[in-house]
């Protein structure tokens, strides 16, 4: 199996979500609603979740494509 170099970054498809993949099983997202950004932290614990994450990491369903870490982390900065 190959190595996962962490973090990962993705963004959805729609513009309104970015996320930072930090392992399998944990992952930040920042949410853009309407003109403000929220931030979720979730650290994966039952299967739909852990689920979740590995969708992000091999972006096999086409709602979410890997975009540059600035970007995401310049989301993070200003949410917070």
């Amino acid at each position: 199996m190959e190595q996962t170099g962490f973090p990962l970054y993705r963004c959805s498809t729609n513009g309104l979500n970015w996320y930072r993949i930090d392992s399998p099983t944990v992952f930040t997202e920042v949410q853009r609603v309407g003109s403000r950004y929220v931030v979720h932290r979730m650290e994966a614990v039952i299967y739909p979740e852990k689920a979740r994450v590995l969708g992000l990491i091999a972006m096999d369903d086409g709602h979410v494509h890997a975009c540059p870490a600035q970007e995401v982390e310049a989301l993070l900065r200003a949410a917070q």
